[in-house]
């Protein structure tokens, strides 16, 4: 009789879970359809892309305007922001366009170009019945002759580097090419960040040693003795001594190597890195 009531007590009980479970469970159900019509209510009716770029029956390019009270893209026309109507355009004085959505627009231009952006790109010459302002013309750009910067080919005024970030300038002889006027010459600029690199670059090639420990140190050589085959000590760090270290890299060196600092903060011995150079190839 015992065993019966307490398997009675058990059925019980499991019946009056099972029914709790499904009531939470219906009212999540109504709490979800209810969040979600709230949410489609509340949400604003996302209005189609306009085109304002289409292409006509003759394969020409057709620009425009959006209706009455719509907000315009973004134009910009050789590199000029244009505010004027888009069907004013001479699409025969086109030669690119690329449209940028909503999204992107909002991304590269901001909220000016909530309706989506559309650069364009012109001929360098317009005929005489357009009007200047309706379509400008692309700036011209100014003739500077390149130079070579950080071993890089790079256009600009020299003059308007930083001299206290340079290390060397040195005159190169170009090759000889079709068009090329004889001993046409070019500047190499060599920054001290960058000439750093290289020498230590090359020492790296020639010592796994030096390789890790200035990979260790971020490329910080403050301190370390580069010994030469003469004798000559050049301290890493050192302004003078920067240019010095540069001349080495482009010298013909046969062997590198590494010593680690030593002893005591009392009687410690610096990192001394020894370089070997061919004085027969100078």
């Amino acid at each position: 009789m015992k065993r019966l009531l307490i398997i009675l007590l058990i059925l019980l009980s499991v019946d009056a879970f099972a029914q709790r479970k499904k009531s939470r469970v219906k009212k999540r159900a109504k709490h979800t359809v209810r969040h979600r019509a709230s949410v489609r209510e509340d949400e604003p009716v996302l209005q189609p892309e306009f085109q304002y770029v289409t292409m006509g029956a003759d394969k020409k390019i057709v620009f425009t305007d959006p209706p009455e009270g719509e907000a315009k893209p973004f134009v910009i026309i050789n590199d000029t922001v244009y505010n004027g109507r888009l069907e004013e355009l001479k699409a025969d004085n086109v030669i690119d366009v690329s449209v940028v959505k909503r999204k992107g627009a909002r991304i590269m231009y901001g909220p000016k170009a909530a309706a989506g952006a559309i650069i364009i790109k012109t001929k360098q010459h317009l005929p005489a019945n357009m009007a200047y302002n309706s379509l400008p013309l692309p700036k011209p750009r100014p003739q500077q002759k390149p130079f070579m910067f950080n071993e890089e080919v790079t256009y600009g005024k020299i003059e308007d580097l930083d001299p206290k970030k340079i290390l060397s300038i040195d005159t190169l002889i170009q090759p000889k090419f079709i068009g090329s006027k004889d001993n046409d010459t070019t500047v190499s600029v060599t920054t001290k960040v960058y000439g750093k690199k290289l020498y230590q670059w090359k020492f790296g090639t020639l010592s796994k040693a030096y390789k890790t420990y200035i990979r260790s140190r971020r490329g910080n050589d403050n301190g370390v003795n580069y010994v030469l085959s003469d004798g000559t000590t050049l301290t890493g760090g050192k302004e003078e001594d920067l240019i010095k270290l540069l001349k080495v890299y482009n010298s013909d060196i046969t062997s590198v190597t590494f010593a680690g600092a030593t002893g005591k903060r009392s009687n410690r011995t610096p990192t001394t890195v020894t370089i070997e150079i061919n004085e027969q190839s100078n």
